[in-house]
């Protein structure tokens, strides 16, 4: 958007459709790492819900276990980018899509997994699927992340942060609560975690933090672009390709740094195309020391 008054208008300089949503960009950015994913949550069957479908489908994203309702639309966001700094505004809509329910997540097959990475909403509903992993628990053990990342009054989203493997906090969450800093944020969320729990706390321009399973701290810088774009998903990339590094064996230190890396092309495009090619670049480069 630019500043353009006529009539008490805004002149908008171009638009798109893009499907959205933390756990949809999660898969999409997973996609493009190569990754085989699978999105798990309610789906609209009506003409709007169409579109979602397709963008899944053409990212490579399974959606066989997902729930669709022909009574309820797909809810729906308004997003407003500065085309000079890349901020952004955010009005969100969601008219009567419900929540995914335990007994919808009792259905999947758990032995097609290895990791599962729950978004924090519908908590009580959450908690029950995290303990239903932790019951099956069969063979080679399944790994769980927990986001906490929108500020939300309801504090019993922390209630997840015991049962997981990984615990990801984000930058505005943390502020919420009072946490001024990646240190403040691991040592809070540390007092609530299992013991050998990895936590992660991107921080914007500040790059990120972690504390892995041995206690140790480490950070990695961020690595902006020469020119921010768009910033919208640039939290979802970064928890999306830590997970998968981290899922790959890889330490948690070169997981969180891949992360910003990764980050920091995302904003400096629209979108998650090309993330693939970054992505083989880095590797290309690490291979040659």
């Amino acid at each position: 958007m630019e500043n353009h008054f006529e009539k008490n208008h805004l002149r908008s300089l171009d638009h798109k459709w893009q499907r959205g949503g933390n756990a949809a960009n999660n898969c999409t950015v997973l996609s493009q790492l190569g990754a085989s994913c699978e999105f798990l949550g309610p789906l609209s069957s009506k003409p709007t819900g169409s579109f979602v479908v397709e963008d899944f489908r053409a990212h490579g994203v399974c959606l066989d276990n997902c729930v669709f309702y022909d009574d309820c639309e797909v809810p729906a966001s308004s997003v407003l980018i500065n085309s000079r700094n890349g901020s952004r505004t955010i009005v969100h809509s969601n008219l009567n899509l419900p929540e995914l329910s335990f007994e919808d997540f009792k259905k999947l097959d758990l032995s097609r997994y290895s990791w599962i990475h729950f978004e924090g909403r519908n908590i009580s509903e959450v908690v029950k699927m995290i303990h239903w992993v932790h019951a099956w628990d069969k063979g080679a053990p399944l790994k769980i992340s927990v986001e906490l990342e929108k500020p939300r009054v309801d504090t019993r989203i922390l209630d997840l942060v015991g049962l997981a493997d990984v615990v990801f906090v984000g930058k505005d969450f943390a502020e919420f609560m009072g946490w001024k800093s990646t240190a403040e944020a691991i040592a809070a969320v540390g007092k609530l975690s299992r013991p050998d729990a990895t936590i992660v706390v991107p921080w914007g321009a500040s790059g990120a933090a972690a504390r892995c399973p041995d206690g140790t701290l480490v950070e990695s810088p961020a690595f902006p672009p020469e020119k921010v774009v768009d910033t919208l998903g640039a939290g979802d990339t970064f928890l999306a390709t830590t997970v998968f590094a981290l899922s790959s064996g890889e330490s948690v230190v070169d997981s969180v740094t891949l992360g910003c890396r990764i980050a920091g092309a995302k904003v400096g495009a629209f979108g998650y195309q090309g993330l693939d090619k970054v992505y083989q670049q880095i590797l290309a480069r690490s291979d040659q020391g």
